[in-house]
């Protein structure tokens, strides 16, 4: 039987172009694998010139900002399906969905060891933003950089870091935070009410997914970014890190391989941007392929 893999598409795209733009590499490996794309459960503004390309379709993500609460969310969504689809031998994530894969990855190792069996046995990273965790006890307090005054100390963490290396701050679009978020929906025509194709929330039923904005769940809203010189947990399991030399999170994926077990890692810098490039087909197939064999071996 093949080899299951779990495909996380990045934040402002859909499960069915991820899979067309990971096909020209995907065509080359052998079929001994079967990718299952899943789409992200909240409709998102559409990704940097994604439209040219795949115009009229619905944009999705994990979530639209990683406050702890939303991460959280986006675990016990994805953990759902695993449940109800799986077991996926491997998971392969591009941008926003490899953050969420690594964030996965790495709570089940912090909640249950090295002792236990892996979420997934290997991980392919694409393009990928450093992963933020969904509890108070471990990673950066990043409040301040989206726009969330860190009036009070991190409750489970006083003395918790507050500073980001300078390098890692890259998109103003990728730091709204809460209140940001809030002022550019009601600076749009509110959107129908319904729970759209597929379960993704729209309208109304969106925003009363979201938190309220009261000074008091302003307050109580945090960002916890992982990071190798705060956190000494590393993903145990064959990684495969591919990212471009032209992309703006170069330096968060760069960053990524330090949170991995640096005997299992494999890396790949193709000469383009954030994306996944088809004249680099031949050399992601064999990074994936190499990282697949040793983890599924």
């Amino acid at each position: 039987m093949p080899y299951r893999i779990l495909c996380l598409h990045g934040m402002g795209v859909n499960a069915a172009i991820f899979a067309s733009q990971t096909a020209p590499f995907r065509s080359l490996l052998p079929n001994d694998y079967d990718f299952h794309f899943i789409d992200g459960p909240f409709e998102s503004e559409s990704a940097p010139g994604i439209e040219s390309f795949y115009p009229n379709q619905r944009y999705l993500c994990w979530y639209d900002t990683p406050t702890t609460a939303k991460v959280a969310a986006a675990h016990r969504h994805v953990l759902s399906i695993i449940d109800r689809d799986g077991p996926f031998e491997a998971v392969m994530g591009f941008s926003q969905g490899a953050a969420l894969a690594a964030s996965m990855i790495i709570h089940h190792q912090l909640a249950h060891g090295t002792e236990t069996p892996p979420l997934f046995r290997a991980a392919v990273f694409m393009c990928s933003p450093i992963p933020f965790s969904h509890s108070l006890e471990f990673g950066i307090d990043t409040r301040n950089y989206f726009g969330t005054p860190a009036s009070k100390p991190n409750p489970a963490r006083p003395a918790c870091p507050t500073k980001v290396p300078e390098y890692l701050i890259t998109d103003p679009r990728y730091l709204r935070g809460e209140e940001a978020l809030a002022a550019d929906k009601q600076r749009k025509t509110p959107p129908k009410e319904d729970i759209g194709q597929g379960g993704v929330v729209t309208g109304a039923a969106e925003q009363a997914c979201a938190p309220s904005l009261s000074s008091s769940s302003v307050l109580n809203t945090y960002y916890q970014m992982f990071h190798h010189t705060t956190d000494s947990v590393r993903i145990e399991i064959p990684t495969a890190h591919i990212y471009g030399r032209k992309d703006k999170w170069r330096l968060h994926s760069m960053d990524l391989v330090k949170l991995c077990d640096s005997t299992q890692v494999s890396v790949l810098e193709h000469l383009s941007g954030h994306e996944v490039p088809r004249d680099a087909s031949e050399d992601i197939c064999d990074i994936v392929e190499t990282v697949f064999a040793r983890g599924l071996a």
